[in-house]
């Protein structure tokens, strides 16, 4: 849950704000700035039918969402890529280097690269890879040589921090604007962090970001099915390494299938954990993932300062 700027031009300022501004075309006067001082939740949300297609083309009447079980308002529903206007997407590839990918490097190389070159024009990303340390590139990026060149140097040696790897993503891709996703791939269990899983999943909670994981060998299902069923994304367990290009490129085409939402809570911040559900009251035949909650945590004030 952020606290929003929202810019808001003509008409629209008697409508409720959007989560990501539209930038004015030249010939038009420039927007009216209101500051409304507003608690904004954005969710992401993927929607398929029964045989497991994406459902497109759905409007914010054909759904509802709810918190903790209460009906919210929504302000803003789009698909992602879909008509004129793309919902940025900022991600990081969390990428598995310790010693044990020796065989399966070349494999999971191919994989990334494969997924940067599917990202959208306004997308960006981040690599950062991981063993008993973590590394990762400088900033998020459109440049897709730029990414390539860093994966094409990864080096397999070393532990496995994958706890530690998940919360730096995390902390890389928070403040990013629009849509943000980690690509989590790992071929073992955590042997190095110093975070434990569960902070890693209190931490993704508060995280308004999608995570996906991809485990091979002894990688841990348990604990990648619950961080990424946690924040609305997906776990794949392939059974040859060679399948990473599909399943990159699978997780690449759901990304680009994703609805942006966003609403004011009703209910003020609260230092709780509220649950979200998102409906299609439309049609029957369809089904709904999206993060499971978030954390309402109150913000404090700025302490008055001493005479």
């Amino acid at each position: 849950m952020k606290r929003r700027r929202f810019v808001i031009s003509g008409l629209a300022a008697a409508a409720a704000p959007r989560l990501f501004a539209q930038t004015p075309a030249p010939s038009q006067a420039p927007p009216l700035v209101i500051e409304m001082d507003v608690e904004v939740v954005s969710v992401t949300a993927v929607i398929f039918d029964k045989a497991g297609r994406f459902v497109k083309g759905l409007t914010s009447l054909d759904v509802e969402l709810l918190e903790d079980g209460v009906k919210q308002d929504l302000s803003y529903f789009r698909e992602a890529v879909g008509g004129d206007e793309k919902i940025p997407l900022s991600v990081a590839l969390v990428l598995d280097c310790s010693g044990s990918m020796k065989n399966n490097m070349h494999f999971m190389q191919q994989a990334a690269t494969s997924f940067v070159r599917k990202l959208e024009d306004v997308d960006k990303a981040l690599v950062i890879s991981f063993n008993e340390s973590i590394k990762g590139s400088a900033e998020f990026t459109d440049d897709t040589d730029r990414l390539e060149q860093f994966v094409d140097g990864l080096q397999p040696w070393g532990g496995t921090s994958l706890y530690d790897a998940i919360n730096y993503g995390l902390g890389r891709v928070r403040d990013q604007s629009g849509r943000k996703a980690l690509v989590v791939f790992t071929d073992g269990d955590d042997t190095t962090s110093r975070s434990t899983s569960q902070e890693v999943i209190d931490y993704a909670r508060g995280i308004e970001a999608t995570i996906y994981t991809v485990g091979i060998g002894s990688a841990s299902s348990g604990f990648l099915k619950k961080v990424s069923g946690e924040t609305g994304g997906e776990s794949f367990f392939p059974n040859k390494v060679a399948d990473l290009i599909k399943v990159f490129a699978q997780i690449a085409e759901e990304l680009r299938q994703q609805y942006g939402l966003a609403y004011s809570p009703k209910k003020s911040a609260d230092n709780t954990y509220r649950a979200i559900q998102l409906r299609v009251t439309t049609r029957k035949d369809v089904e709904v993932r999206v993060r499971k909650g978030y954390y309402a945590m109150k913000r404090r004030k700025p302490a008055k300062p001493r005479p």
